[in-house]
């Protein structure tokens, strides 16, 4: 087991990974009976800050008195809300002999990134299938870090052919496969949200912050949202949980989210029922549709508009599929009365870390996917 740090290595270098020197999550101590059961190894630095929104990008979102919750220094790697669900992910494909891990997402996917940075630094190989979205200087950026991990890219066109495509890259090879469905959001992933809401506790206990009325988040999938509704239940918290929608209304709604609350309840039951079941109370969440757009991964003016925000509170460029609309998202909900003078906090699901491509990244690339490279960009 790694303690202060881990030697991982890349397709383009070799770097100290920080872990803090943590040897286990904070939910194995809760419940006691998962590290029995459940794999898990260290790849990310806990924990994350929890600060006071500056004054630049309050003024902008009409507030001065927001928190953000910096899921994006999760990892000098690669940070966002990808790391602590691959503690367990990953840790699961190497007790399974896994080695190859297949994934699918769009082109700007940062789910795909986190996969093929942290799949490539622990020694799998990475097969990955792309789907189409509107190109713009983050895809073109995610395109060419994928390249040069040494990922294997496949391009998947519309949704239909993506799904195909995936399960060809699948069945190829299928012994030595693991599957990570797009999104990462299944029961033992959203187990390191789980673990964040009670790393947060900690820091409401230390005085680090107020507990929050209401955390913001972007969500697609929903697994962040639904673990994160979950450990606030069990924590006997009423937060409330807002995700800021960035995908169709017909995969994000009440009625998936629910569906991921409830297999993730079921795994911790099945795996610890005494203990989870004794305290848990009702996972409360809500969903804002007000940012979306045109569809996943468009830009809206609100949310190009929010991109220089973004960097003034992370120190990093913002996107338009999930950080700026999650700020356009957060400006609306602040201003809802119902959360005036209650706690307000931003969850950063995007990294603050981002690989510099290689020269050679774009050779990398198949030829349809390094056309996409010369495409105008929508933002």
């Amino acid at each position: 087991m790694p303690g202060d740090t881990a030697l991982v290595s890349t397709a383009t270098s070799t770097l100290a990974l920080d872990v803090g020197g943590r040897t286990r999550p904070l939910l194995f101590d809760a419940l006691p009976a998962l590290a029995r059961d459940v794999p898990w190894r260290p790849l990310a630095k806990l924990p994350t800050p929890v600060e006071r929104i500056g004054s630049d990008a309050a003024k902008w979102l009409g507030r001065d008195d927001l928190w953000i919750k910096r899921d994006d220094l999760a990892s000098p790697l690669y940070g966002g809300n990808k790391v602590r669900r691959y503690e367990l992910v990953l840790a699961e494909a190497e007790r399974r002999g896994a080695k190859r891990i297949v994934t699918a997402g769009g082109v700007a996917s940062t789910q795909v990134m986190a996969t093929a940075l942290f799949g490539r630094a622990l020694g799998f190989e990475v097969r990955v299938v792309l789907y189409d979205q509107p190109i713009t200087r983050f895809a073109k950026h995610a395109l060419l870090v994928d390249a040069d991990t040494g990922a294997e890219l496949i391009w998947g066109g519309n949704y239909l052919t993506t799904a195909v495509r995936t399960i060809d890259a699948l069945l190829r090879d299928r012994r030595e496969n693991f599957l990570i469905l797009p999104g990462a959001s299944d029961p033992l992933a959203n187990l390191g949200y789980i673990d964040a809401m009670l790393e947060l506790a900690q820091q409401v206990e230390r005085g680090e912050c107020p507990r929050p009325d209401a955390i913001v988040l972007p969500t697609g999938s929903s697994g962040t949202l639904a673990a994160l509704a979950l450990g606030a239940a069990w924590l006997g918290w009423d937060t409330e949980l807002v995700g800021v929608r960035i995908a169709p209304l017909l995969t994000t709604n009440r009625l998936t989210i629910g569906g991921v609350i409830a297999a993730t309840d079921r795994f911790l039951e099945a795996r610890d029922p005494e203990r989870w079941k004794r305290q848990r109370g009702r996972a409360r969440f809500s969903l804002h549709h007000g940012a979306i757009g045109p569809g996943y991964g468009h830009p809206t003016p609100a949310a190009i508009d929010a991109i220089d925000h973004v960097r003034a509170i992370i120190g990093a460029e913002g996107e338009v599929t999930y950080s700026g609309k999650a700020l356009d998202g957060l400006r609306a909900i602040a201003a809802e009365p119902r959360w005036r003078g209650k706690n307000v906090m931003l969850w950063s699901t995007l990294s603050a870390a981002r690989p510099a491509p290689s020269p050679h990244a774009r050779e990398k690339l198949p030829p349809r996917l390094r056309a996409l490279l010369d495409a105008p960009e929508v933002a």
